[in-house]
């Protein structure tokens, strides 16, 4: 937002009249109201509420700690949660079957209770499918790598479509497949298309209504082949076809330690890195299509954290929670395509360590303290900015 201090009005308004120095402050006002106006939003899935969050649900055992994590959820006024759904913990011991034999029970018991508390919140679900089960997959190192038949896949897909129909309508097919470690070693579009378009079309055969989020691209500048950037991978996902498969895509933008204005760059990494995906999008004719954001926050791990653990560099916690809301805030005033930001993360369920920079992302601790970000979007949010 612009700002005039008292120097820059004392160098403007020297010498003028007190008429004079009235235009000149309600030029000044007029332009910081300006640009504190949303943009007009016609792009379909971005005129709703912006606030989502990431949640691991599905490894909470106790059920008051999923309640509790709900309602400081919908207390803080976020409206989504991004929770994923992992194939292989669903359809086991093989295709088909939904049962865990070692708990003597459904697989679908602990999603059902997820969907069910998630109604009761008022709070919508952006579903994550992926992580073949070991059945469907030849390779046994990687977890994350692709199914033997993409048949399967769609077959998973249509079941969940299926199932939470009404109640679950956004989807979210794979993760980060412009990663090797994420695929079969190597990225590979035209194969991530294939998989989407499959996926894609027996989730919509089981829910015409529902709206399938291309996967998230994890920001990188590198080239290949163990990795390749978003924007080109982007580019080889449009050469593919796959433009027909999706109708929001799924971005990541972390801001490092760049302030969320920071113009973007292909050889930097930050918020509105996203700018180069909306560029690659306009030339593919895909202008009409909204982009949602995955994994969205900057990281607050302590000052004396090793530097190979700080892969997302570091902010502090208030510069964590300033920059948390003024990213959604510049969104909202410049990006009328800018749909839901979900943070990266809202709680972890005691896996992660506080060696490890990734815990330092949480909006509360495990134990259910809230951290400044967590105030900060509860402040935003309930605005409805």
């Amino acid at each position: 937002m612009t700002t005039v201090n008292r120097r820059d009005v004392a160098a403007l308004v020297s010498g003028v009249s007190l008429a004079g120095i009235a235009g000149i402050a309600a030029v000044g006002l007029a332009a910081c109201a300006s640009q504190d106006v949303p943009v007009r939003r016609t792009i379909p899935h971005t005129d709703l509420d912006p606030w989502g969050t990431n949640t691991f649900l599905h490894k909470e055992v106790e059920l008051w700690k999923k309640q509790r994590t709900f309602k400081m959820i919908h207390d803080a006024g976020i409206g989504w949660i991004k929770q994923q759904f992992p194939w292989e913990d669903l359809e086991q011991p093989r295709k088909g079957q939904f049962y865990d034999a070692k708990f003597n029970q459904s697989t679908w018991d602990k999603y059902d209770e997820i969907v069910k508390l998630a109604q009761e919140a008022g709070i919508q679900i952006i579903a994550r499918l992926d992580r073949p089960p070991a059945w469907a997959r030849s390779d046994r190192t990687r977890p994350e790598s692709p199914p033997e038949n993409f048949d399967d896949f769609g077959d998973f897909a249509f079941t969940v479509a299926e199932r939470y129909k009404g109640r679950v309508n956004h989807f979210q097919l794979w993760n980060e497949p412009n990663l090797g470690e994420e695929w079969t070693g190597r990225p590979d579009a035209a194969e991530y298309v294939r998989l989407l378009k499959t996926a894609s079309t027996r989730l919509k055969q089981a829910n015409p209504q529902a709206a399938v989020l291309s996967a998230p691209l994890a920001m990188n500048v590198e080239m290949g082949p163990l990795h390749l950037n978003e924007i080109d991978f982007l580019e080889q996902v449009y050469a593919a076809g796959g433009k027909a498969y999706f109708d929001i895509l799924s971005a990541n933008a972390y801001g490092m330690d760049r302030s969320p204005l920071e113009a973007p760059s292909r050889t930097v990494l930050n918020f509105r890195r996203v700018e180069l995906l909306r560029q690659v999008m306009d030339k593919h004719g895909d202008a009409h299509k909204a982009i949602w954001f995955n994994e969205y926050g900057w990281n607050a791990a302590p000052k004396d954290m090793t530097r190979e653990e700080l892969i997302w560099q570091r902010v502090g916690e208030k510069q964590q929670a300033d920059w948390t809301v003024e990213g959604v805030q510049y969104a909202r005033r410049n990006w009328p395509w800018a749909g839901v930001f979900c943070t990266w993360y809202f709680r972890q369920v005691g896996d992660v360590p506080p060696t490890k920079a990734e815990y330092y992302f949480r909006l509360i601790d495990p134990d259910f303290t809230p951290r400044p970000v967590y105030h900060a979007v509860k402040q935003a949010a309930l605005k409805r900015t």
